[in-house]
């Protein structure tokens, strides 16, 4: 069983949490099978059957909502917590299905049946993510009741005792194939979206994916906290002197040009900063949490970075510069569409006043 990237891994969890309905409808059946081994044997374990599985009910879908939560928060959640309930359920529900099947009647017994080969399918079907888990759970329900068949006095039980451990290993295997196949159909998925939202020639993201997460920091700036939001900035930046670069040594030249560029910047700047190519030799960087004096400094920093001269191998030193422009949220709009606006006017401004500068959209407006 290969062990999956997280991102694929993530999504495959997404389907745990998704499917409350299911851990009722197990408990309903659960309940009417305790129930109904209370009045054919008149004795107490059913009804602490009865108790464990609602209290483990209650436990289950409490922890499921959390993890529902964390999701959305972007966070995993109590996934360890929920697994541990449900295999303390199924330890219960394994220990209920061999009492039905000793008590000697056979209703109890063809009930726990049904039981037991619908919570084998349903945990088949809905715990793809953790197969190992999964596995577990079906063995822990089905082998109780198999060692009861076995050994049961009754009829032809025997018979179900060996054909059982059939059924669970034919669904164990459904389960690691249909594994294998949700794993693949995520990892293309994925892979497809890595391609649209990259640029191809310098790996950074690219236009679609700034225009994501811009709409995303906007949305934040009207969250609640102490500062009245998350402000960020947003620095435009050109190339200055790379059409010579392409006119004089060509395109593959220019190319490579671009890649030692789009490294550079993501050296420059901070670990939680995004660098964005938007086409030809624009970038576009998005810095979260950000004051006025904090840009100034990165910006500057930067355009002396992409200052010191390429070596590319032509012979001789390649010198470009970088003019960069600058907008503020929510300073200068809380709109994606208004704040690239701004910091593309603040960049026109610096390319204006001598290229290879700096300028804010504050100053730029003025």
């Amino acid at each position: 069983m290969s062990v999956e990237p997280d991102a694929v891994r993530a999504r495959l969890l997404d389907t745990t949490f998704d499917r409350k309905f299911a851990v009722l409808f197990g408990t309903i059946s659960v309940l009417v099978l305790a129930l109904s081994a209370a009045v054919a044997t008149g004795d107490w374990w059913p009804y602490s059957w009865i108790a464990a599985d609602l209290i483990l009910f209650a436990f289950r879908f409490l922890l499921m909502r959390q993890c529902e939560q964390a999701r959305g928060r972007g966070t995993t959640g109590p996934l360890a917590a929920l697994m541990a309930v449900g295999g303390a359920w199924s330890v219960i529900f394994g220990l209920g299905c061999y009492g039905c099947i000793a008590s000697g009647h056979t209703a109890l017994a063809v009930l726990a049946a049904l039981n037991v080969a619908g919570v084998v399918g349903v945990v088949s079907s809905r715990n793809a993510a953790t197969p190992r888990y999964a596995i577990f759970v079906m063995l822990v329900v089905s082998l109780p009741y198999v060692a009861g068949a076995l050994f049961s006095p009754a009829p032809g039980m025997f018979v179900v005792g060996i054909q059982m451990p059939f059924y669970v290993a034919g669904v164990i295997i459904v389960l690691l194939q249909n594994h294998t196949i949700n794993a693949r159909m995520i990892r293309a998925e994925l892979d497809n979206r890595d391609l649209a939202i990259k640029d191809a020639l310098t790996g950074l993201p690219n236009r679609i994916f700034l225009q994501e997460r811009l709409r995303d920091m906007c949305s934040e700036l009207a969250a609640p906290a102490a500062n009245g939001g998350n402000p960020f900035a947003v620095l435009s930046m050109d190339l200055d002197g790379f059409k010579q670069v392409n006119d004089r040594f060509g395109h593959a030249i220019g190319d490579m040009l671009l890649r030692k560029v789009a490294e550079r910047l993501k050296r420059a700047f901070r670990p939680d900063d995004m660098v964005f190519r938007i086409g030809g030799d624009e970038f576009v960087i998005l810095l979260p949490a950000t004051s006025e004096i904090e840009a100034t400094y990165l910006a500057k920093r930067v355009i002396e970075k992409i200052s010191v001269p390429f070596d590319l191998g032509v012979g001789a030193a390649i010198r470009i510069g970088l003019s960069i422009g600058s907008a503020f949220a929510p300073v200068d709009g809380s709109d994606p569409e208004i704040l690239l606006s701004c910091s593309d006017h603040a960049l026109y401004e610096a390319k204006r006043t001598g290229k290879g500068r700096y300028w804010a959209h504050a100053r730029a407006a003025n």
